[in-house]
């Protein structure tokens, strides 16, 4: 009997410590879904030659995504996909079937969501939660991602 107890005190810690991890990534995921604008892009000017670059997020809580990117033309460009979260990476594949082209660690305070590029050279894009405008949305042409 002592030894059962003590093999169950041993486990339950390693239980609790697995238990907290999927919760934890069961609540970020949570606080992921929404629309974001992007605001900063570090290791990238938000201007490309003279083009400015402006990119929305919309994260479905059904494992959906829609990116709509602009960059310099008159039209954003909608790409769509299915998301997943896990231990902190965000990752992605394209309706396509293609893969996103890197992972992502995520970091959320508040309303800003940080995407750090899982790839080299990594580039760090901030975004704020907002409503994406129904003019973007219904004007959006649909992008190729292969």
């Amino acid at each position: 009997m002592k030894r059962c107890l003590t093999l169950s005190l041993a486990i339950l810690p390693s239980f609790l410590i697995l238990l907290s991890c999927g919760k934890e990534t069961e609540k970020m995921s949570e606080s992921l879904v929404g629309e974001w604008n992007v605001v900063s892009i570090t290791t990238k000017s938000a201007v490309i030659g003279s083009r400015e670059v402006d990119v929305y997020l919309h994260f479905g809580d059904d494992g959906t995504f829609a990116v709509y990117q602009k960059t310099g033309g008159l039209r954003y460009v909608r790409f769509t996909g299915t998301w997943t979260l896990d231990s902190g990476i965000l990752s992605g594949v394209y309706a396509d079937g293609g893969k996103w082209a890197c992972d992502y660690k995520v970091s959320l305070a508040g309303g800003t969501l940080t995407l750090s590029s899982e790839s080299t050279p990594s580039e760090i894009s901030v975004y704020k939660m907002t409503d994406i405008p129904e003019s973007v949305k219904e004007n959006a042409i649909e992008g190729l991602t292969q």
